[in-house]
């Protein structure tokens, strides 16, 4: 890992370098202008109190691909990722943690040396970040991806494997062996990297080593908000959690489907999750609304939506709604209608 959490910003010697700085700054404009450069554009939200950020973007390019080094410095909201721009990412967490959220309303959280694939071309995703977050992120192009689908595996890839998000990676994994090569690759020779023989070799392995991960969980049925070191009445009540969050299921058959106490179940969550069983399920179910408001048909109202998943009270889960996403919910359905009719 140390490889990976030097990159672009120590030399070969070991010495602090910014030649691959694009931006330091607390400015939103400043870090935007460059964000929406290396990544694609999309909306960012602060969490919490926190206005300011604390950004911090280097990067550097191998072949179709961009490697950067990122952080806002604060906790933040990613949503509206431009699906014209052509790209995908592959985030992978150096420091802190994030949560990452698909259009199945399915999440996955990624620590230190876990990472997360997504192709933003083909599928609306969403990300929660830390306060103290670092990635390392490999956005790719995905036309050069397809044509390297074919180059190798000799037809085109199923429409499917592009729609399919999934956590990799992990101390030990093949995924960060690859990237610390990769990473000591560009340290070492930058120049080789960006403009040589090399950079195509690097980036022909990163794409292949992709896209046979991507054909690995084509058919495979999808776990995204499982921890690994999570115990198993953790894991259960959070799976009926996921499946069952519309009918906003009580901490009482929470416990009983996970099969302890609901005390016993309680302290669970909190030790390895750092929330409640409820605090879990009321993020799943304003996390559910937010992606039918994002989705939603022209007829539709907050108040249908919003009461489709139990929220009964209109002006409790608004104030709910505005303290996750900073924004109301009826703001967020009528910017939909503004995609839908520009």
């Amino acid at each position: 890992m140390e490889a990976i959490r030097n990159v672009l910003v120590h030399d070969a010697s070991g010495r602090p370098s910014t030649n691959h700085r694009l931006v330091a700054s607390s400015e939103w404009d400043d870090i935007r202008q460059w964000s929406d450069k290396v990544y694609m554009p999309y909306n960012v939200t602060p969490i919490g109190k926190a206005r300011k950020p604390d950004s911090v973007l280097d990067a550097t390019r191998i072949g179709h691909i961009t490697l950067s080094r990122f952080k806002y410095g604060i906790p933040v909201n990613i949503k509206d990722f431009s699906p014209e721009a052509g790209t995908g990412m592959v985030l992978t967490t150096l420091r802190g943690s994030a949560r990452h959220w698909s259009e199945l309303r399915t999440f996955s959280d990624t620590g230190v040396g876990d990472a997360f694939l997504v192709d933003n071309s083909r599928t609306h995703y969403w990300v929660d970040f830390d306060h103290n977050h670092l990635q390392v992120n490999l956005t790719f192009e995905h036309d050069a991806l397809a044509q390297l689908y074919e180059r190798w595996f000799g037809e085109p890839a199923d429409e499917r494997l592009w729609l399919r998000t999934f956590r990799l990676g992990g101390s030990g994994s093949p995924w960060i062996g690859l990237l610390s090569y990769v990473c000591q690759c560009i340290t070492h020779m930058p120049e080789a990297v960006q403009a040589g023989p090399l950079g195509k070799h690097l980036e022909e392995m990163i794409g292949v080593h992709l896209l046979t991960q991507w054909r690995t969980h084509l058919d495979q049925p999808a776990a995204q908000s499982e921890y690994r070191l999570a115990p198993r009445h953790v894991l259960a009540a959070e799976r009926h959690i996921r499946e069952n969050a519309r009918h906003a299921p009580t901490l009482s058959e929470l416990a009983a489907v996970a099969g302890v106490s609901v005390r016993s179940l309680g302290q669970a969550f909190r030790e390895y999750r750092g929330c409640t069983p409820m605090e879990a399920l009321r993020e799943q179910r304003l996390q559910g609304v937010r992606a039918e408001l994002l989705l939603a048909r022209p007829c539709a109202t907050v108040q249908s939506i919003a009461a489709d998943w139990g929220f009964a009270n209109l002006g409790y889960f608004a104030k709910l709604f505005r303290q996750r996403f900073n924004e109301l919910p009826s703001i967020s359905l009528r910017r939909h209608a503004w995609k839908r009719h520009p």
